[in-house]
Formats: C-alpha cells, sequence, structure tokens
C-alpha cells in the first residue's frame, strides 16, 4: 500500500498510557494521504481528515520548514506555505479538507522539504472530569520537488566507535529525500551472522544518519570477521546491497 493511498489512523488509548480508560479521553482521526507532494506544475495538494468520534472536534493546522542538522529533525517557521483552514470544527463522524498551496518557486536543483502539524485543540472538561484531557498531534511531510530529476542517492560508511561497536552511517547525496525501512550488517565473508538493525528513517538531501549495530561489548563482534562489511535493506526507492570496508574510528 503507498503513502498515497494508505490511512492513517490515530488512536491514544488508555492502554497504551498505562492508564484506566475511564481517566483518559483523546480522539480518534484518519487522513489521506499521509504525505504531499508539490512541484513546479503542482502548486497546490489536498489532504482529507477524518474524524471518527460522535463528537466534534476542533483542530489546528500549520506548515513548517523541515531540516536536519547532524542526523536530527529541526522544525522552524515559515512562509513558503499556506494551509487553509488554519483552524476548522470537524463534526461528530465528519471530514475536513485540508488545502496546501506552495507560495514560493520551487528550488532548481534541489527537493524542498516541510512538515505539516496537525494539532487538536482540547475542550474544556466536564466539572466531574478528574482523568486526563489528551490531545493528539499529526506531522506529516511535505516534499516540493525542484525543477532538475530529482532522486535520492546513498553512500554507506562504517566505522567502530569508542565502544568498540560498529556505526553504519547512511549519507544522502542525491537531491530527493530517502527513506530507509529497514536494514541489517554482516561480514561480507559470512563468517559471523548478521545484525539486524530495527529503523524507520528519512535522510534529506546533504544529510545523514547513524545506526549502532547491536547493544553488547565489543568482543562479540570480532575485529577480524568485520573488517569487510555487507549492509542489506530496503528503502522506500528499493532494496540495497552494498559493501563496505570498516574505517579506523
Amino acid at each position: 500500500m503507498t503513502a498515497r493511498s494508505s490511512l492513517l489512523w490515530v488512536l491514544v488509548s488508555a492502554t497504551v498510557l498505562g492508564l484506566s480508560p475511564t481517566r483518559a479521553v483523546a480522539g480518534t482521526f484518519s487522513i489521506s494521504p499521509l504525505r504531499v507532494e508539490l512541484g513546479a506544475g503542482n502548486q497546490t495538494g489536498a489532504l482529507t481528515l477524518r474524524n471518527q468520534e460522535d463528537t466534534p472536534v476542533v483542530v489546528q493546522a500549520e506548515v513548517l520548514l523541515w531540516e536536519q542538522v547532524e542526523g536530527e529533525d529541526r522544525l522552524s517557521p515559515t512562509r513558503d506555505l499556506l494551509v487553509s483552514p488554519a483552524v476548522a470544527t470537524i463534526p461528530g463522524k465528519g471530514s475536513q479538507l485540508l488545502r496546501v498551496a506552495l507560495r514560493r518557486p520551487a528550488d532548481p536543483r534541489q527537493q524542498l522539504s516541510y512538515r505539516l502539524i496537525i494539532t487538536e485543540v482540547p475542550q474544556q472538561a466536564s466539572a466531574d472530569f478528574s482523568g486526563l484531557n489528551i490531545a493528539l498531534r499529526l506531522s506529516l511531510p511535505i516534499f516540493v520537488a525542484p525543477a532538475a530529476p530529482a532522486n535520492p542517492q546513498l553512500e554507506w560508511s562504517a566505522v567502530r566507535d569508542a565502544e568498540g561497536r560498529i556505526a553504519l552511517t547512511a549519507r544522502n547525496v542525491g537531491n530527493a529525500h530517502a527513506r530507509v525501512l529497514s536494514l541489517s550488517g554482516a561480514p561480507a565473508s559470512g563468517s559471523s551472522p548478521g545484525v539486524q538493525q530495527d529503523v524507520t528513517a528519512y535522510i534529506l538531501p546533504g544529510q545523514a544518519r547513524r545506526w549502532t549495530l547491536g547493544n553488547g561489548p565489543a568482543e562479540k563482534i570480532p575485529v577480524a570477521d568485520w573488517q569487510q562489511l555487507r549492509v542489506t535493506g530496503s528503502t522506500e526507492a528499493g532494496d540495497f546491497d552494498v559493501e563496505i570496508r570498516l574505517e579506523d574510528p
């Protein structure tokens, strides 16, 4: 199922929070699509937010610039895009159409990245309510394609860290985002078992992400076996299988 056709079901439940169901209140929503893709020939996009509850809910929407610094996401205010309506009341079992419009030219060479933030506005609880009123917050990516052809390109490297563990780094040298969905590292010789890493991460153009294989002490990963590594996994663009040499720290 693709991001364009999927429905995101968002439910903050009392079970997840470790609370009694009678002590927590939160809404349930679905939103489609899960991502907005704009460009020079497609400067507007639309999403549908559906309220699964019987009671109305008020939501706020805003768009923030999305950057990454040393592998960490950074969001900041921007006037590059306009979202409408910025505040809406969705009736019980009803829906609301949100429109996003690009207010600046697309970058000629590199994809631009933003986040659409949708926040539930908590309603005033009744006088006899003594529990926890929970507000939902959704964050969806918005990508603006450049004028030039755009594709991700990952370059992999590996180094043994100060604790003796192996750290893998993926650097995106392409001009569009990459999204790593799975990752595994193993000796290229096949002399030792591989290590599966649970990942789901966006890597924006020019940025990098780093993962440490395993959590055990260094002696569990013999130096001789891991001088040449085979890294396999999948991204939104497809599967990858590369061999890299372990670099000195």
